[in-house]
């Protein structure tokens, strides 16, 4: 379905902008206005959730501009992990003391984040310029 194809795109290029928007915001000038507003909780939580089930039916579900089962793997995955890392980032900010895999995943997410923000907007946009790579 090219809807699942179009959301797989536009939810890796909008979740690397926020996963890497502080190290962006370092980078491009202008870029802290939008980097102070994707610090939002509530944003944030939604943009994962809706990353990671986009990124699910990506894996389940092949568009027809893609090849089958192939077609959409690193897209999906990516849309994925960056939609756990956005998720626990809320979970994360709560009062009470987080578990060791929320910590685990809120530590890599800020020695790697930057990197996976980053790759993901590469990610989704190869995806969008060439939908019959096999691996994008």
């Amino acid at each position: 379905m090219l809807q699942i194809y179009f959301l797989t795109v536009l939810t890796n290029i909008i979740a690397g902008l926020t996963i890497s928007a502080p190290y962006l915001s370092t980078k491009i000038e202008g870029f802290q206005i939008f980097s102070e507003r994707m610090e939002n909780r509530m944003y944030r939580v939604i943009l994962g959730a809706i990353s990671f089930i986009t990124g699910l039916f990506a894996l389940l579900n092949h568009s027809t501009v893609s090849v089958a089962v192939l077609g959409d793997l690193i897209p999906a995955v990516s849309a994925m992990a960056m939609g756990i890392i956005l998720i626990i980032y809320y979970f994360f900010n709560e009062d009470e003391e987080p578990n060791t895999l929320v910590k685990t995943i809120k530590m890599l997410s800020e020695k790697y984040g930057n990197i996976l923000g980053i790759a993901g907007i590469i990610i989704g946009l190869i995806h969008f310029i060439i939908p019959t790579a096999l691996f994008l």
